[in-house]
């Protein structure tokens, strides 16, 4: 029971962590629109991007998500001084590569860009050219931080990179606070330190875990070569989403004005609102899986995957109804203004209703498809992340003719159902029933409590509405505040008296921690 308490009380520390992290980084871009706004400068910037924090980041991000089963086996099979070694050969690898690729890319940094950014010129280009050539270097960084970050979570310190995303940011915001002294080029400079500050956030926890650095550099490692070999269906499953993004905004882009923006404000929404949660679930859960199946203890890894499951159930689904009934307030208050109107609240409304009937299944998604990972499975998860693209792109083409842009939302939700089923399915052949049962009690009582919920706070919502003025913003926003605390309060003593066992456990948490305080 401790040990459940525990992975429980790390998980929302990674989330409340996680929270803090996505809040100085919409701070950054606030800042960065302030001081460069909609200009060439900030397109210059954002593809000078690209390539380390979208490109090479998901490869480094890959690599890592497969260290991490292969960490675990190796440690438990040989020892961690093995392990160890292991991770130096890992980390070698990965920095020569990343050297050697940043090198090739600043001398030929003109043909890559004119590539990425093809409608570049002029000045645009040559300014675009110039902040790539000193953003190159971060891939070095970008590939150690994510190799010490795989091996801080495997020995399971997770408050270290949670945390990176913090200073990184900070840093990027002094850089645009003194924008008038530094310039654009100190952004681009900052942007660089910052990715240097995140590897050195990490080195104290490396070290103190029992890291030590070795010159140890081999390609034909039997392990270094399978974590390469497993990395790659990751890589590709991750293509593979990137391109169902590409294909929506296509479809979208023939709809009405208006449409591909209602689309990315809703999933932003959506996105926040479940990322928070389930990413922080699963980076807690993952090396906890890796291990067990290193373990070969069955039992517990069926048992802890679960328990995620229903968390995810229990955390997400009142989110889900809470957006749909309050979807019209939520995208008011956080966007109307300017030339946000209200026909764009009404547009992306509607759409994060029908992004947020998905969003349960997203969670599970993430967290199967790490379930799959730690079974050192990378196969399965990419081959159904390709059928999913496929039938997305059927549901669009059906969808969008009677729904618009909304049918574009509702083909992304369906398309996560079926993903998640199928992982299901193959989940079950792999390792026998995992508990069906609990799932789907936890989900009934959750969607329950969830529904009742939604009625008890769409009636306050409707009494605030005929007798209160909503004309201030700063009344809407306090208005919603209430109608969501009132919910979050009804909802998790619905499933208290549920008897939803992770309800249970967050409550006797809660009064731990009181009761510590107290003694205080």
């Amino acid at each position: 029971m401790e040990q459940h308490i525990s992975y429980k009380r790390a998980t929302i520390l990674v989330m409340i962590i996680t929270l803090l992290s996505k809040i100085t980084g919409f701070l950054r871009e606030i800042l960065l629109g302030s001081a460069y706004g909609a200009t060439y400068v900030t397109d210059a910037y954002l593809v000078a991007l690209t390539i380390p924090q979208t490109l090479f980041a998901s490869i480094a991000a890959a690599i890592g998500t497969t260290y991490i089963p292969l960490y675990s086996r190796i440690r438990v099979e040989e020892g961690p001084e093995e392990a160890v070694r292991f991770t130096n050969r890992v980390l070698n690898v990965v920095v020569f590569v990343s050297t050697a690729l940043a090198v090739v890319g600043m001398v030929f940094t003109r043909p890559i860009v004119s590539l990425i950014a093809m409608g570049f010129k002029g000045e645009v280009l040559k300014l675009a050219i110039s902040f790539t050539r000193i953003t190159f270097p971060m891939i070095i960084f970008i590939g150690m931080c994510q190799v010490f970050m795989s091996f801080l979570q495997a020995n399971n310190e997770f408050t270290l990179p949670a945390l990176i995303g913090i200073p990184n940011n900070m840093i990027i915001i002094a850089t645009l606070l003194l924008s008038g002294m530094v310039g654009p080029y100190g952004l681009v400079v900052g942007t660089l330190v910052g990715s240097v500050i995140q590897v050195a956030v990490l080195l104290p926890g490396v070290f103190k875990k029992d890291y030590r650095y070795r010159r140890v550099l081999s390609f034909k490692d039997s392990y270094v070569v399978k974590v390469v070999a497993l990395a790659l269906p990751v890589m590709l499953g991750s293509t593979v989403q990137q391109l169902n993004a590409l294909i929506d905004r296509m479809l979208a882009s023939g709809l009405p004005e208006g449409s591909i923006a209602a689309l990315n404000f809703a999933n932003k929404l959506n996105g926040f609102a479940y990322g928070i949660f389930t990413i922080s679930l699963a980076t807690v859960i993952y090396p906890l899986l890796s291990r067990l199946s290193a373990e070969k203890d069955m039992a517990g890894f069926k048992d802890k995957l679960v328990k995620s499951l229903n968390v995810i159930t229990l955390i997400i689904l009142p989110i889900t109804v809470g957006a749909v009934v309050l979807r019209r307030p939520i995208v008011s208050v956080l966007f109307e203004r300017g030339q946000f109107d209200a026909r764009a609240t009404a547009m992306t409304a509607s759409a994060l209703m029908f992004y947020s009937l998905g969003m349960v299944f997203y969670g599970y998604r993430d967290v199967l498809n790490k379930t799959f990972y730690s079974l050192q499975n990378t196969k399965t998860p990419m081959l159904n992340g390709v059928l999913t693209v496929l039938c997305n792109i059927v549901l669009n083409l059906i969808l969008v003719r009677f729904m618009q842009h909304n049918g574009l939302a509702l083909a992304t939700s369906l398309s996560a159902m079926i993903m998640t089923f199928l992982l299901f399915i193959n989940l079950r052949k792999r390792i026998g029933g995992i508990g069906g049962k609990k799932l789907i009690g936890a989900f009934l009582k959750c969607g329950i409590a969830s529904l009742i919920m939604g009625i008890v706070v769409y009636w306050l919502d409707g009494i605030a509405a005929e007798y209160l003025s909503l004309s201030s913003t700063i009344m809407r926003f306090l208005i919603l505040t209430l109608e969501i605390g009132l919910g979050a309060l009804l909802y998790f003593a619905l499933v208290y008296l549920f008897r939803v066992e992770e309800a249970k456990w967050i409550v006797d948490m809660a009064k731990r921690r009181l009761g510590i305080l107290r003694q205080k």
